[in-house]
């Protein structure tokens, strides 16, 4: 799948560009006879004239006018005024604008990474952004460098067509979606896996709620809110044993049923198997300096910013929001760059 060509918009194309150093030695298209400068037109262009017909041309170099366009393009997409207000500065009509804009929206953006990559951490998001019918799945390592493909839904087919071309990382965080666990599990076996913990304490509200009425699911959810404390190994042992303890202390609560023969406190089972399974990735960034324990860093600034440039175009079809989503994934910068993970793991 071919790269982004959003992913260079400030550099200057070379398309027509060998074109334009002929032009320097302009031929004419009549007799064929070489053409002497003649001036300027009106508008300030350099005017060439064949000494031998009479015919009279200027030079039209095809990679300024397209980057031209793509200025403008990215001047409405990343701006904060409408396509309006973006005609009249240029000196275009809306209708003129959006016929200028109809070729981009054709284009495939997505930014696969090179096959040279390397990286030591990956963090990887899925972004919906057109319902639920279409999301980007987004990677983004210590260096800042920012890959991303678009799909029709987040499951392991789609990680797998996106994560087969990079080269195998130390550590993966995500937030535990099973596609991408599989797929770590299955093709990158020496690689460490670190569950997010923010959609860890997430997932375990999504069952209890904030406000758990049995004290068990309070107890359990205080637990979890110290997970962002755990900052040691001996840290990492007192929390894995505090709920060993609170396993023991509501065990009877696991296997109490109805009537019926249905789990009374079904919820608070599921609780137990989710931090059961997800344990042996709990606790990875401690044996990896640098490595982050969340997805905070990908939802805040990717995922925020396209949340917002979406929220400012309510409106766009498909095509449009996935060349919305590339233009700004290719033009995110920050100032501190996320702590470079040290290749050796801690033993």
């Amino acid at each position: 799948m071919p790269s982004s060509s959003f992913v260079c918009l400030d550099q200057k194309s070379d398309i027509g560009l060998s074109d334009f150093m002929q032009q320097h030695n302009k031929i004419c298209g009549v007799c064929g006879e070489r053409m002497r400068r003649n001036g300027r037109t009106r508008a300030g262009r350099e005017r060439f004239r064949c000494m031998t017909c009479g015919i009279s041309n200027t030079i039209h170099r095809a990679d300024t006018r397209l980057r031209h366009e793509r200025d403008r393009l990215v001047a409405w997409l990343t701006g904060v005024d409408g396509k309006e207000v973006v005609a009249k500065r240029y000196g275009l009509s809306r209708r003129a604008l959006t016929k200028e804009f109809e070729p981009f929206f054709r284009e495939n953006p997505s930014h696969m990474p090179p096959s040279e990559y390397h990286a030591s951490v990956l963090i990887l998001d899925a972004k919906f952004i057109h319902g639920g019918d279409l999301c980007a799945l987004i990677s983004l390592d210590e260096r800042d460098r920012l890959f991303w493909d678009f799909a029709t839904d987040e499951c392991y087919g789609t990680w797998y067509g996106f994560l087969i071309r990079f080269n195998q990382p130390q550590v993966v965080v995500a937030d535990g979606e099973k596609g991408v666990t599989r797929f770590v599990r299955r093709f990158w076996p020496d690689t460490a896996f670190q569950r997010c913990h923010f959609h860890m304490v997430k997932l375990i509200i999504q069952y209890l709620s904030r406000n758990p009425k049995e004290k068990a699911g309070k107890d359990i959810l205080n637990l979890m809110y110290q997970l962002k404390t755990v900052k040691t190994r001996e840290e990492r042992e007192r929390w894995i044993l505090l709920f060993k303890i609170w396993e023991k202390q509501y065990a009877w609560h696991f296997k109490t049923k109805t009537e019926s023969g249905a789990y009374s406190y079904w919820k608070l089972r599921s609780v137990r198997n989710i931090i059961r399974r997800a344990l042996p990735n709990l606790f990875t960034y401690l044996d990896f300096p640098g490595c982050p324990n969340t997805t905070n860093l990908m939802e805040g600034w990717p995922n925020a910013t396209i949340a917002e440039a979406l929220r400012r175009h309510r409106g766009l079809h498909v095509s449009q929001k996935k060349i919305l989503v590339s233009i700004i994934l290719s033009r995110l910068t920050r100032e501190k760059p996320t702590q470079k993970l040290s290749p050796e793991k801690h033993t």
